[in-house]
């Protein structure tokens, strides 16, 4: 990738524009890409239904990933873990999210760590410094055999590789991840998770009354203006199917964040603007998280029937006639009285004792799992919700499945790919390409592939 420092943290709610080229209609939906020494993607990622062999959606579908940030990885793996074969263009060195632990016995690895193994899985890489002339001449043969490509690269470098993209003879529709934007007097600022959920209003509102704001786990944020590039690359693929014509569509991860997922955001509109944060739960009750012999539960219990509910299922129905717990007005006064009975009932019980006793009385009621409890989970099991890949260099790990189901239960065949070494596919991909033997051995003498 490109040799200016840092990359822009992904951007989302989309701006899109239509450019129109000649209309291909839907014989574009059966075209191959060039042939690009590509594997046979298609078989790896059928689906059957009903004993029927089933494409996956995105089969023939040729996605190029610029950039190597944890929001265009998220983007691009949705392509790819449904038949797309995406070609991941990374700076030579490997980037972002190729250097974030976790890693097999905490030893850093550029092939080996936790979040490029899960985000990259099944895509193909092309170490090039797209800065260069000679690396924006590999993005445009590239472009001129992709349908779509998504770019999220610092706002220095983004600007050559965009006119590179749709200068290519059949450009495809591309998308663009930046924190705020392309225009606007923000538009060159770079950000990171934190600060775009800042801007947000997110972190203001992420607090109990009277205490400091709190952020959400690192990469959440990106993540989410991964998969809003995604649904918006979706559209745009839709689109050109529908009537030829390929659309660009701009995400602002700040825009992305405010709009999709605080869903109070009308309501502070309506009131005037004035934020309201959550208070600490004493007058309701039992309600939150609570602690128990093996871990946590979260419980909803503070109204009606449920309150009387979690009586009996704790063996206190007594509590339900107590004037001390029979009206919301009169608990507040007696929260630490129904805790010196509760706790202890928890810290007697594992979490699964918790949960089965409160779902045997209608409570609502959740055990809170870690990640080898989610694995043995019963449901997990039965649907498959996590599956096991073989990674060259690591052995055999678990990632989490697909977020739906195509073809019918018994016959989804969904599996996922290995993520690629840096540049492993540098020399397949120029060959389809176009490049001789002489000039790809000139651009690696010169830096500009890896």
């Amino acid at each position: 990738m490109c040799e200016a420092e840092g990359a822009s943290v992904a951007g989302t709610t989309t701006r899109c524009e239509r450019r129109c080229r000649p209309r291909r209609g839907r014989a574009w939906h059966g075209a191959r890409a060039v042939a690009c020494g590509e594997r046979r993607w298609r078989e790896r990622r059928a689906c059957s239904s009903a004993g029927a062999s089933v494409e996956q959606p995105w089969s023939g579908i040729r996605v190029v990933e610029i950039g190597d940030g944890v929001a265009v990885s998220c983007a691009g793996k949705q392509f790819a873990d449904f038949g797309a074969d995406v070609v991941k263009v990374e700076r030579l060195g490997g980037g972002e999210v190729r250097r974030l632990p976790p890693f097999p016995g905490d030893r850093p690895h550029r092939d080996r760590g936790g979040f490029h193994l899960s985000l990259n899985s099944g895509k193909r890489s092309l170490a090039l410094d797209v800065c260069t002339p000679s690396g924006r001449e590999v993005i445009g043969r590239l472009a001129s055999g992709a349908q779509l490509a998504f770019v999220e690269l610092p706002p220095a470098a983004a600007g050559a590789v965009l006119d590179a993209l749709r200068r290519a003879q059949a450009a495809p529709s591309v998308v663009v991840m930046s924190p705020h934007g392309l225009d606007g007097p923000y538009r060159d600022r770079r950000e990171n998770d934190l600060s775009v959920f800042a801007w947000t209003t997110r972190l203001h509102r992420h607090r109990l009354e009277g205490e400091p704001p709190l952020r959400y786990a690192p990469h959440v944020v990106a993540m989410q203006v991964g998969l809003t590039a995604a649904a918006a690359a979706a559209g745009a693929v839709w689109g050109q199917l529908h009537d030829g014509a390929r659309r660009d569509a701009e995400v602002s991860a700040v825009e992305a964040l405010a709009g999709n997922v605080d869903t109070s955001f009308v309501a502070w509109s309506l009131s005037g603007g004035a934020p309201s944060v959550p208070r600490r739960s004493r007058g309701t009750y039992p309600v939150g998280t609570y602690r128990c012999k093996d871990g946590y539960v979260q419980l909803t219990a503070g109204d009606s029937p449920f309150f009387e509910r979690a009586c009996r299922a704790i063996d206190r129905p007594d509590f339900i006639d107590d004037p001390r717990f029979l009206t919301k007005e009169v608990r507040p006064a007696h929260h630490e009285e129904f805790l010196a009975v509760f706790q202890p009932w928890l810290d007697a019980r594992t979490k699964g004792e918790v949960f089965r006793a409160m779902q045997s009385e209608r409570v609502l009621c959740t055990p809170i799992l870690d990640i080898s409890e989610a694995l043995a989970d019963a449901q997990s099991v039965a649907r498959g919700s996590y599956v096991a890949v073989d990674q060259p260099g690591v052995g055999t790990m678990t990632l989490a499945g697909p977020p739906f189901r195509l073809g019918g239960v018994e016959g989804d065949r969904w599996s996922a790919g290995p993520a690629p070494c840096l540049g492993e596919h540098g020399g397949e991909i120029l060959d389809g390409l176009g490049y001789s033997r002489d000039e790809q051995q000139a651009l690696f003498r010169a830096g500009v592939t890896g």
